[in-house]
């Protein structure tokens, strides 16, 4: 499926700069007599007024379209378009104050001689005229008065924030409105959109019209495209454009030709087709689509994409937005393929070989007190997302699909949550989780007022289901207790006392004797850490540093579970984090017991002059006093270990560019790593990212010893010059000796065109885990993407950028 939806490009409104024309022939027109006697300009009658100093002068250019080459342009501006482009567009209105109407200001206009002769006025030896933020130049003007028209020679130049229009001659109507521009030349400088017209005119209904006229993304210097037309026509009111017999040329050869091309003038979203998109893979072969966009109304809308795989054939792709405050914003999708060719070889035995994907996505806030959440999606069969989401390899490897309605009650002491969950599972070996219909849960939002007892509550009510043959039931779990946070400066100490009940109505299971069980039990704890600081010096640069020692007791009593269901519980992961949670289990179906005491040591060094974070590590471990006897599962034996694994967390960033990471969880019993994670990531400011990252992971659970995962990962996007990049990625499993997926690509990028080409390799395993290298069906997949955009206009193969952003991290696409 599309995830979002395209938008056509656009560019800003001509009309308005060509208006400063007709106000030169209406009654409040200005004409300014000999500059060589007085300037002075005229009031609503024509008459002389009180004569004033010469308009506002505008900066010179030298370029006729304002451009500055980059040797001229401040080191401060020189962006990466302005490297590319060997220069920039510098509005000489830049910066003008453009929110009142220029309408309703005085025009200051000056000229060297001023000749009457009857109902005209002849102007001179160079005219300029100011109304507002819109500036009028020319070297000649004869103005009619009686047939309200001017006529303009010689450079004629219009001007205001943003745009720029050029001539040689203009004639100008004020009666219809009616102007035409021979010569013509325009610029939108934000947009960075320049062309050309032999007639520029604009008709009594204020359309304006390019007769043989060309437009283009590119530098003045630049034929690298441009699209030349007999005729577009720009209705700057409803913001859209269409050129007639219009021909794309590249490098001054035509290669594509259209009888009539539509085309947006700015943000403003509008029907129509959008680039297509086109790729190739050993899923499915040559995969072409191409998305038309329906703008519907204000608030909602649709992009239908047919989409043709050469192996499998015709997907049909629809998305709906809506958006209401009342209910929220709403996405409703689906996909549909009549009768996949490809996966009909695959899997003969099938009762269907039709492919649909349904999806429905809510998000809303009503009142700020009700929140909605919906995310629901649902497949014909398990292989959909890996044979047809070929856009992104993390949907490709998903597991299951989420299938959740959730409702949020925001009170200011009361949070109340009611969650309908079920998931798809896209795996034939692992088992669907338990459907939560529903879950209800009821919280006392505590505010954590210093020295204040605060009241501890939640409850929580479960019906769990299956489609499996398994144990289903209800689980009642409820907390009750109170607190009292203390807070200095200098630290922290806040008790905590409360009393846990779980109680179950359980259906007829072939391992749970009891269809009732419950259990309770008492916990209490003790958090408490001080923080010392002192200024210091590194590197010539003053810091503050913190040195935070922490302790955590933690007591619950032991209470028999034995006869309990696992619903949604699971054992946690062992990290820094975990030493200072009141809990070693996720979910509510075990009530751990404990008797143990976490220290924990944390520093900071802190830049003093931004507050940034220099520098910090956290180092902890866990001391058991007795035995831990609740396990997930009953036949476990009890853990004996005296302490827990030491677990660690670095940060070190000392400049924007550079961030490394580490994370360490050591045995000290068994004197070896369990696990370890290392980020090393560099972004200059030339757009080059650079990563490099390591994990070792034993997956030793206080259940099961998996085998051991050890990989290296490494990305980079970087420029040979100001045009080529390379860009790859690889994450390579040390284990197997392999990769486990790997991309290369190369990206040649100049002012107003981009071209990319990218191959990856990848295994269809499940995220986070290593392929079975001894399966002998298993078969590394191809991809080859390519992707073409002409900036200012659009491009095709956008599923290039989606894959860069997943295996590059750090990997932004540039706004052109």
């Amino acid at each position: 499926m599309t995830s979002d939806l395209a938008r056509p490009t656009s560019g800003p409104a001509l009309a308005c700069v060509l208006s400063v024309l007709i106000g030169l022939l209406l009654p409040t027109s200005l004409w300014a007599q000999d500059t060589n006697e007085s300037d002075c300009t005229a009031n609503e009658n024509g008459n002389q007024a009180a004569c004033g100093g010469e308009p506002e002068a505008v900066d010179a250019v030298e370029h006729p379209l304002d451009w500055v080459p980059l040797e001229a342009v401040p080191e401060a501006q020189r962006d990466l378009q302005c490297i590319n482009c060997g220069g920039r567009y510098v509005d000489p209105l830049e910066g003008v104050d453009d929110r009142g109407n220029p309408e309703e200001a005085q025009i200051d206009a000056i000229t060297n001689r001023t000749e009457m002769r009857g109902n005209e006025v002849l102007l001179s030896g160079g005219v300029e005229a100011v109304q507002g933020y819109r500036h009028l130049s020319a070297d000649e003007a004869q103005i009619d008065r009686e047939e309200s028209s001017a006529l303009l020679t010689g450079n004629v130049t219009l001007r205001e924030p943003g745009i720029l229009l050029r001539g040689e001659r203009a004639e100008i109507y004020s009666r219809t409105g009616e102007v035409n521009v021979e010569k013509g030349l325009f610029l939108f400088h934000e947009r960075h959109i320049r062309g050309t017209a032999d007639l520029l005119d604009r008709d009594e209904e204020g359309l304006l019209h390019v007769h043989d006229g060309m437009f283009t993304y590119c530098a003045p210097s630049d034929k690298d495209w441009a699209i030349d037309a007999r005729e577009i026509d720009l209705d700057l009111e409803e913001g859209l454009g269409v050129a007639r017999n219009a021909k794309l040329r590249v490098s001054g050869v035509p290669i594509f030709y259209t009888p009539w091309l539509q085309f947006p003038l700015d943000d403003r979203r509008r029907t129509g087709f959008l680039w297509p998109d086109l790729g190739n893979d050993s899923t499915g072969g040559v995969d072409i689509s191409a998305p038309i966009y329906f703008n519907l109304a204000p608030n909602y809308d649709a992009i239908y994409a047919p989409r043709y795989i050469e192996e499998r054939g015709l997907l049909h792709e629809l998305q709906l937005r809506y958006l209401n405050p009342l209910v929220g914003m709403w996405t409703v999708g689906g996909a549909y393929m009549n009768d996949d060719d490809k996966y009909r070889d695959q899997v003969p035995d099938e009762r269907s070989h039709d492919r649909w994907l349904g999806l429905v996505k809510q998000n809303g806030l009503f009142e700020k007190r009700w929140r909605s959440r919906i995310d629901y999606s649902k497949a014909s069969d398990v292989d959909y997302m890996k044979d047809l989401e070929t856009s992104s390899l993390d949907s490709q490897r998903r597991t299951a699909l989420l299938q959740l309605g959730s409702l949020d009650y925001l009170g200011d002491k009361w949070l109340v949550n009611l969650d309908v969950q079920q998931f798809q599972t896209l795996a034939d070996d692992i088992n669907e989780d338990y459907k939560k219909l529903p879950q209800l849960t009821g919280q006392y939002r505590a505010q954590g007022t210093p020295f204040q007892i605060e009241p501890v509550f939640l409850a929580q009510y479960s019906n769990f289901d299956s489609d499996e043959d398994r144990v289903t039931g209800q689980r009642l779990y409820a907390e009750a207790g109170a607190a009292y946070p203390m807070l200095w400066s200098y630290g922290f100490l806040k008790p905590t006392l409360k009393y846990r009940q779980l109680n179950y109505d359980l259906s007829e299971g072939p391992f749970f004797e009891d269809d009732s069980p419950s259990s309770g039990a008492a916990l209490a704890n003790l958090d408490g850490g001080l923080i010392f600081e002192r200024d210091t010096r590194v590197a010539d640069r003053d810091l503050l540093q913190t040195l935070e020692p922490r302790l955590y007791y933690l007591y619950s009593e032991y209470e028999e579970q034995t006869d309990q269901p696992d619903f949604d519980s699971a054992e946690l992961t062992f990290t820094y984090s975990q030493l200072f949670r009141e809990t070693r289990f996720s979910g509510r179906d075990r009530l751990d017991d404990a008797n143990q005491l976490s220290v924990g040591l944390s520093t900071q060094f802190i830049d003093t002059s931004s507050g940034k974070t220099l520098f910090s590590a956290s180092l902890g471990q866990i001391f058991y006093f007795r035995d831990r006897k609740v396990r997930l599962l009953p036949l476990d034996e009890a853990l004996d270990e005296s302490s827990s694994e030491i677990a660690g967390d670095l940060n070190f960033r000392p400049h924007d560019a550079i961030k490394l990471r580490t994370s360490l969880v050591y045995d000290p019993h068994s004197e070896r790593m369990n696990s370890g994670h290392f980020t090393a990531s560099y972004t200059p400011d030339n757009g080059s990212v650079f990563n490099l990252g390591y994990s070792f992971r034993r997956p030793l659970t206080t259940i099961v010893e998996q085998p051991v995962t050890e990989e290296a990962h490494a990305s980079v996007y970087f420029p040979l010059d100001d045009n080529w990049r390379l860009f790859a990625a690889i994450n390579y499993s040390l284990e197997a000796n392999t990769s486990v997926e790997d991309m290369a690509g190369v990206e040649y990028d100049t002012c107003c065109w981009k071209v990319r080409l990218l191959h990856l390799r990848y295994y269809e395993n499940v995220t986070g885990t290593v392929p079975d290298f001894d399966n002998p069906n298993l078969e590394r997949e191809h991809s080859t993407q390519i992707q073409i955009v002409l900036k200012g206009m659009g491009g095709f193969g956008n599923r290039i950028t989606g894959i860069m952003e997943d295996m590059i991290r750090g990997f932004e696409e540039r706004e052109y």
